[in-house]
């Protein structure tokens, strides 16, 4: 077995740190909560050069680069493209965490998804060719992995369900109704919506959803590109606590975001769209998120850019903008863009396979109590605020971390921390404004 070291910090242990004069008692977490630490200047502190502002660096696990990540319990589930890993976190009495490999699984993936419960593991491999295993094995190809967890230390694969030829599912996403209905998504070209069943281990496909190609994508020059032009890149769903029903949120490249009601998973009805990209803008909306802030349902996207061998001329050209987009979907059938925000130097992506430059784009994200947690490429993790109507028409940055060479893919919230995967493996991170511990943020996706 291996083990890293993550020499942080015990969660009221952090707290006491980012607390101001007058806090004593640490061990009452619901009072230390409640005072506000004095946050810098992020943006003075990125202008002067700075690694980070009002992000501390709790520590780092493995060897190398990590894609997406997951996480349930003391658990976290790490894609590094040929391998997932099961990896679990202990909490040490001097305040360290002590992050231990659990297991291996060699499998292909794009996107990693846990059951509630932490039982079932959920794997995304996007490669063409997703077709029905010959003679009862599967060749690896683009499709979902099922994966019975209950034991860490020996998962089992109980099924492999194909898509079809284009693609796999370069994203997945877990979803349980209230009913007890568990469902798991796939962006593969389309999104595929399937019903999960424990007993057996197996996913059913339900439905298949694509928005109107002909009469609801913006085919402006400059918006439609020759590569993915408006293949379905990332799901969101939730259960809206208004409407009483589970709504969709595809990011749909081109094709901008689509809200798409799925109470109903065999029969998808899309509720609503956008993909009026402001001028200047290239499309590629790659992830996108929800959440109700007051009384205002408020979506979140970013975009993914930064190629140079694939798409239209924009990519040679690699001038194009890394854009979150702030959203009201109160109503989907009449989505209004509130905001957008750009890196603070308005910096391009920067192109792959292009020498001494990185790819910098924004590219997946959370958005929990009022804040965006970020991933951007070379830039790091970026914290952002949308918790007002100001804040959603501006975002402002409330902190950042960006250590050299971390090329940050994924981010999720996990007890009030931040675990960051990249090039660098995965990183622990805490925004000093977020209770760590049972009582903090956790990611919904």
């Amino acid at each position: 077995m291996r083990t890293w070291t993550l020499t942080g910090l015990l969660a009221l242990t952090a707290l006491s740190g980012c607390l101001g004069d007058g806090a004593e008692d640490t061990d009452d977490l619901a009072g230390a909560a409640a005072i506000a630490p004095v946050l810098e200047d992020a943006l003075t502190a990125w202008h002067a050069g700075n690694v980070s502002a009002n992000v501390d660096v709790l520590g780092q696990w493995g060897e190398g680069g990590g894609e997406e990540i997951d996480a349930w319990g003391d658990y976290l589930f790490v894609d590094r493209g040929s391998t997932v890993h099961i990896v679990h976190r202990t909490v040490e009495a001097d305040g360290g965490v002590t992050l231990d490999t659990v297991s291996d699984i060699a499998v292909p993936a794009k996107d990693v998804k846990v059951s509630d419960d932490g039982d079932w593991l959920f794997v995304g491999n996007d490669d063409p060719g997703s077709m029905a295993p010959v003679g009862g094995t599967p060749a690896r190809a683009g499709g979902f992995y099922v994966y019975d967890i209950r034991d860490k230390a020996e998962p089992v694969q109980t099924s492999y369900l194909p898509v079809g030829p284009t693609r796999g599912p370069h994203m997945v996403f877990y979803h349980q109704q209230p009913d007890g209905t568990e469902l798991v998504f796939g962006a593969n070209g389309d999104i595929s919506i399937n019903r999960f069943d424990r007993d057996s281990g197996t996913l059913t496909e339900l439905a298949r959803y694509a928005p109107d190609y002909v009469t609801d994508v913006n085919r402006d020059p400059e918006v439609i590109d020759a590569y993915y032009q408006v293949y379905a890149h990332d799901m969101f769903v939730m259960e809206d606590p208004v409407d009483d029903r589970t709504l969709m949120y595809v990011s749909n490249w081109d094709a901008g975001l689509r809200v798409v009601d799925v109470t109903d998973p065999a029969a998808p009805v899309e509720l609503g769209g956008w993909n009026d990209y402001p001028e200047g803008h290239t499309g590629n909306l790659h992830t996108a998120a929800t959440a109700w802030v007051d009384d205002r349902r408020i979506t979140v996207g970013s975009a993914e850019v930064g190629f140079a061998v694939v798409g239209g001329t924009h990519y040679v050209q690699g001038t194009e903008p890394s854009i979150v987009y702030v959203w009201d979907t109160t109503d989907p059938a009449a989505i209004e863009l509130l905001g957008t925000w750009e890196n603070p130097d308005r910096a391009p992506a920067g192109r792959d396979q292009v020498p001494d430059e990185e790819i910098s784009s924004t590219h997946n994200l959370q958005v929990e109590d009022g804040k965006v947690y970020l991933a951007h490429y070379a830039l790091g993790i970026f914290v952002l605020d949308i918790s007002t109507p100001e804040a959603q028409a501006a975002p402002s940055v409330l902190g950042f971390e960006r250590e050299p060479g971390s090329n940050v893919w994924d981010v999720i919230v996990h007890d009030g921390a931040v675990y960051a995967s990249g090039v660098l493996g995965v990183r622990g991170l805490h925004f000093v404004g977020d209770v760590l511990g049972e009582a903090g943020i956790d990611s919904r996706a």
